[in-house]
């Protein structure tokens, strides 16, 4: 199962760090998703039929710029 690490450096607050755990948790294919607002990293486990671009544009559509680690 791939898993892919995201840079999130809007990631100010617990409540961004929630809304973005809400965020990944609510999409199709992805399995689990740990988010680290110290570090300002997000952690999602998913199946191939969702890839990485993906959840970055969706994260993109929440406001929450991401790159790819």
């Amino acid at each position: 199962m791939p898993e892919t690490i995201f840079e999130i450096p809007s990631l100010q607050s617990q409540d961004d760090a929630d809304t973005v755990m809400f965020e990944l948790q609510d999409l199709p294919c992805v399995n689990q998703a740990d988010v680290d607002l110290a570090k300002r990293l997000a952690w999602v486990s998913h199946t191939a039929m969702i890839s990485a671009d993906d959840i970055a544009a969706a994260l993109a559509e929440a406001g929450y710029e991401s790159r790819i680690v």
